[in-house]
């Protein structure tokens, strides 16, 4: 498969994360939206039969999720704080993640986190500020279109980045081309991303595409750092000779008109991105598309994981 990695910058503030199912969501509504109801449709089966579009999650420009794996603590005093730091970090440089993919194990991660924390002060600067918090808003009657006499208020997470923040995600397909990808690209920067796209949140401004890109990746390879959420199959269960993972349970919801109906699918245990899969053999991709997610039949979750090869050493 041909990986691209695709440039951005954000320019309003966000509500829904920037996670690979909401992505690969988008996608598959511009496959509908733009070539109409059978190609959407040829999309949505080529991920159900085995030859998916790999979507990652959304990163800081230069960043990639840090590696999940087996903590070794520390005893001596002058580390236990840098230690603390270290193990919170959910990202790491790309450069340092050349440095460990070939003899991944916590003693050569924590070194590169290390450094990192040290140079934490200088680096805030240049990777940019993001803060989220949580906008106070006026439920609005759909019969009178005014709020109640409560006011019944509720609060929405949103998260602002620095002017102009810069991230990336990558995908990794046989059935779209760059022609392809460039008009859904155009398509979600037109449509907006998320939640309350229609009053301006979610605007994403598309600069550039790399094409045949190479991530770092180790040539000896043992297992996989995925770089997406995913839910493994029971087969790749099975094949993995150890695992270090995080999860986190899902709500996801159905998009464009579907929505209006019955938004919401059943809730789903994911693994984060940054989880590491020891395996037996390291394949092209892991994970699966989920049916029965919902109320109609024709509606699937996305959740394979976009595998980068490690070798680990533990």
């Amino acid at each position: 498969m041909k990986t691209y990695k695709i440039n951005f910058q954000i320019r309003s503030p966000i509500i829904t994360p920037l996670q690979s199912d909401t992505i690969w969501g988008y996608f598959a509504w511009a496959c509908f939206r733009i070539w109409g109801e059978k190609f959407g449709k040829e999309f949505i089966e080529a991920n159900k039969n085995g030859e998916p579009t790999l979507v990652s999650n959304a990163f800081p420009e230069g960043y990639l999720p840090t590696p999940i794996i087996e903590i070794e603590r520390t005893e001596k005093v002058e580390e236990r704080e840098i230690f603390k730091r270290a193990k919170k970090k959910e990202l790491i440089k790309f450069e340092n993640f050349e440095r460990v993919k070939d003899k991944l194990s916590w003693s050569e991660l924590f070194q590169v986190l290390s450094d990192e924390v040290k140079s934490e002060e200088k680096e805030r600067d240049k990777f940019g500020r993001i803060h989220s918090t949580n906008i106070m808003r006026n439920k609005i009657s759909r019969l009178t279109f005014t709020t109640g006499e409560t006011g019944e208020l509720f609060a929405t997470e949103e998260t602002f980045y620095e002017s102009q923040f810069k991230m990336w995600f990558a995908v990794r397909t046989n059935f779209l081309n760059r022609e392809q990808l460039e008009k859904i690209l155009a398509y979600i920067e037109l449509t907006g991303f998320g939640a309350d796209a229609s009053t301006g949140r979610g605007s994403l401004k598309f600069i550039s595409i790399e094409e045949d890109y190479k991530f770092p990746e180790s040539e000896n390879s043992n297992a996989f750092m995925s770089i997406s959420n995913f839910i493994p199959t029971d087969y790749d269960l099975s094949q993995a000779e150890n695992l270090w993972y995080s999860i986190f349970t899902k709500y996801p919801k159905v998009g464009d008109y579907f929505a209006l109906v019955d938004p919401f699918k059943k809730p789903l245990v994911f693994m984060k991105a940054g989880s590491v899969f020891k395996v037996r053999s390291v394949k092209e991709f892991y994970g699966c598309i989920v049916s029965n997610v919902h109320s109609n039949p024709e509606i699937v979750q996305f959740a394979y994981a976009f595998p980068l090869k490690v070798r680990v050493e533990v």
